[in-house]
């Protein structure tokens, strides 16, 4: 069942087992290793569902300070901040196009096969208890286009994962599962979002929120 509802949430209709992984709702087998990639198992997911309730959670939040949070928005990342933060985390990270051209357009060096950027290490310090992280991003000016967060140890993808339903016209839309794709909508960018959950040891929500905050754009 949890396969089945996921798929009403798949952006990209051409390539429907990419873009899955982030749709899991609350139906899927709830986990609370931080480090499982497993995209059947519940991780997060920021529709309202409780992320704090959990023995398994409460209890690793006690032993080890573990906890996890979600960072929802409903504006786009300006490509050149956002580029600008990625370059001066602690990751390896691997980009998609308009945060390279980002990158060239606020004169950072590309995070893209480095470690690190050339800030002032107050970002690499602020991420670097982060354990693992996903989830949505919308890049300002690419409105059409969903892309993917996706962060496990030292290792960041954001890459295109498919379309956004906002984009796709409405007969092109399953109709058995319209309740749950008009789930995500909201105003006027309907189901264009940021949203991504971290998890991590002794995680500084208000900072890495502010961080994030910062390359919105606008």
């Amino acid at each position: 069942e949890a396969h089945e509802h996921a798929e009403a949430h798949e952006h990209s209709h051409a390539e429907a087992h990419e873009h899955a992984e982030s749709h899991e709702h609350s139906h899927a087998a709830d986990c609370a290793d931080p480090g499982c990639t497993d995209p059947s198992h519940d991780h997060s997911h920021g529709h309202g569902h409780s992320h704090g309730g959990s023995r398994e959670e409460t209890t690793a939040a006690q032993r080890f300070g573990i906890r996890t949070f979600v960072y929802a928005r409903r504006s786009p990342f300006d490509p050149a901040k956002l580029a600008r933060l990625v370059s001066d985390l602690p990751f390896l990270a691997t980009v998609a196009a308009p945060l390279r051209q980002g990158a060239q357009d606020a004169a950072v060096t590309p995070a893209s096969g480095g470690e690190g950027g050339d800030g002032d290490g107050g970002n690499m310090a602020l991420f670097d208890p982060l354990l693992r992280s996903k989830g949505f991003v919308w890049l300002a000016g690419e409105d059409g286009v969903a892309y993917f967060w996706s962060q496990a140890g030292k290792r960041l993808d954001l890459n295109e994962m498919g379309r956004w339903w906002d984009s796709v016209p409405r007969e092109q839309w399953p109709q058995a599962h319209l309740a749950s794709i008009l789930e995500d909508f909201e105003g006027k960018g309907g189901d264009r979002r940021q949203e991504i959950v971290f998890i991590g040891a002794n995680l500084d929500e208000g900072a890495i929120c502010e961080a994030l905050d910062g390359c919105l754009a606008g």
